[in-house]
């Protein structure tokens, strides 16, 4: 239902929806034993850690199924995905720089030309959703970016050109990848249940960070000697981790709960499903075509003005640590051996990771409603540790503290806001894909040149254009997202208006 202008509209889907169940989810209890739940602190720990605690049994048994194999092909997909997209990073500190005699832009120049390729690809590959299946289609990508990753050690150092392009085609073919398993996401999980989903996915992603250093230290301790630089090694072992990841991908993708075929969903699995996105007054039909009437209309509400704003904001944001400046500055600065500047990063990694799966946790135990509060929570301390940085000649556990404001809350930033725009758009698949894609996009188009201006490696390792630039773009972020707030509860008021108006109407 929504309201627009004082006129009151309902969705045919959304009616159609209500009136047709598909299966009986109804888990009827006493009032003596909703109390005793109520007063149990072991099934409220229970249900904190596992939604589906005190659901009907049908829906606990096909949870368990989505969680387990939803969750660890899209994990494991993201990973190999982060850990091919950032090697380049841990390489750089690693003998690439020596190697490709880095010592302009080129650096730059490779991470904006996957940035090139991830814009170009991204909106078409996500428009393919709706047609094609799900689990084959990023099964195939997974494959082509491990060829591409592949072929980076063929590169000699004379032709840096050839690794530019091979980045642009690597960014093409990720660039469906995150936005598409955040639409999955959404398509198959409540907003009481999501965020702490998509808090694993993000996870993911963040612990291809923990492993990159050490494995680059492996590497140069095992392949030291080699005739190949160990850095290329690295590239090897992120291919071989990738090819069995994007096989498992093409088994265990469930695709959509309208379009799967999975083996290990039984036919009341699937009713289940299509059961839960009805309760949700979610869209049920995911299989539908674009037409430019539609892609119109989604410019007809606030989510794709300012969502995009929000993501963009956090994204360019996490550039302040995903660069290499805490390393260089301990390298060049503190004068650090690789052992330790391989591996601090990971610790602020591992400490994201922590108050991530906290913070998603708590907010779907209470609803799955504070979504502002989290997002809030990552743009603060960023803006404190960006402006500190930019000062610069501050003592030096400062700076320690610094590094760590802008690293660890780029764990939960992304999970806050995909979980966000997922539970605001259920009601239409199409726009929320759109959204989704669309949001993901804008901070690549940002990203794929700001960096060379504002993160010149002639300023390693103090950064100040970079670290500056970084605050204030938190500051504006902190006003996006207070903006999508006063938008969405605004909605709500018009949407709780039009449900007692039509309650009125249909009392006569």
């Amino acid at each position: 239902m929504s309201i627009k202008q004082g006129i009151i509209s309902v969705h045919e889907d959304e009616v159609e929806s209500i009136s047709s169940p598909y299966i009986d989810l109804t888990h009827e209890i006493s009032d003596e034993e909703q109390q005793r739940r109520d007063a149990s602190w072991s099934f409220n720990i229970r249900k904190f850690f596992w939604d589906g605690t005190g659901k009907h049994p049908k829906e606990q048994q096909y949870l368990a199924k989505l969680d387990f194999f939803l969750l660890t092909s899209s994990c494991l997909s993201y990973f190999t995905k982060n850990l091919d997209q950032t090697n380049v990073t841990t390489a750089y500190v690693n003998g690439m720089n020596e190697y490709y005699n880095m010592n302009k832009n080129q650096y730059n120049y490779v991470v904006s030309m996957f940035t090139i390729g991830y814009i170009i690809g991204q909106i078409p590959s996500n428009l393919l959703l709706h047609r094609v299946s799900i689990r084959y289609y990023l099964g195939g990508l997974e494959l082509l970016w491990c060829f591409l990753t592949l072929i980076m050690i063929a590169v000699p150092p004379q032709h840096i050109n050839g690794l530019y392009a091979i980045r642009f085609f690597a960014g093409m073919t990720e660039s469906a990848f995150f936005p598409c398993l955040e639409y999955l996401l959404g398509a198959h999980y409540s907003a009481a249940e999501i965020s702490k989903r998509s808090a694993w996915l993000a996870i993911a992603g963040n612990l291809s960070g923990i492993v990159s250093g050490p494995l680059q230290l492996a590497i140069i301790r095992r392949f030291g000697h080699s005739s190949m630089p160990p850095f290329k090694w690295m590239f090897v072992f992120d291919a071989v981790i990738t090819f069995p990841v994007a096989l498992y991908t093409m088994l265990a993708n469930p695709n959509t709960p309208s379009t799967t075929t999975l083996w290990y969903f039984t036919e009341e699995d699937k009713k289940v499903g299509l059961e839960r996105r009805r309760l949700i007054g979610a869209e049920v039909n995911t299989r539908t075509d674009y037409s430019w009437a539609k892609v119109k209309s989604f410019f007809d509400t606030w989510h794709i003005f300012v969502f995009p704003v929000v993501f963009l904001a956090y994204n360019n944001s996490c550039t302040a640590i995903s660069q290499p400046t805490f390393q260089t500055w301990l390298k060049i600065t503190l004068g650090k051996l690789a052992d330790v500047y391989n591996t601090y990063p990971s610790i602020i990694t591992a400490c994201g990771i922590v108050l991530a799966l906290s913070f998603a946790y708590l907010n779907d135990y209470l609803g799955g409603q504070k979504n502002v509060a989290f997002v809030t929570a990552f743009f603060v301390p960023v803006l404190i540790g960006c402006a500190l940085l930019a000062a610069w000649d501050i003592p030096i556990g400062l700076h320690y503290l610094s590094y760590f404001l802008i690293g660890v809350p780029t764990s939960w930033g992304q999970p806050f806001i995909f979980s966000w725009i997922n539970r605001l758009l259920y009601h239409n698949d199409m726009k929320r894909n759109f959204v989704v894609v669309v949001t993901n996009t804008l901070p690549y188009v940002t990203g794929a040149f700001v960096p060379i201006f504002v993160w010149n490696t002639k300023d390693q390792p103090e950064y100040f254009v970079g670290f500056s630039y970084t605050a204030a773009l938190s500051a504006l972020g902190l006003l996006a997202t207070w903006t999508a707030y006063y938008f969405s509860r605004r909605d709500q008021k018009w949407a709780a208006q039009g449900k007692a108006l039509v309650s009125e109407s249909e009392s006569f």
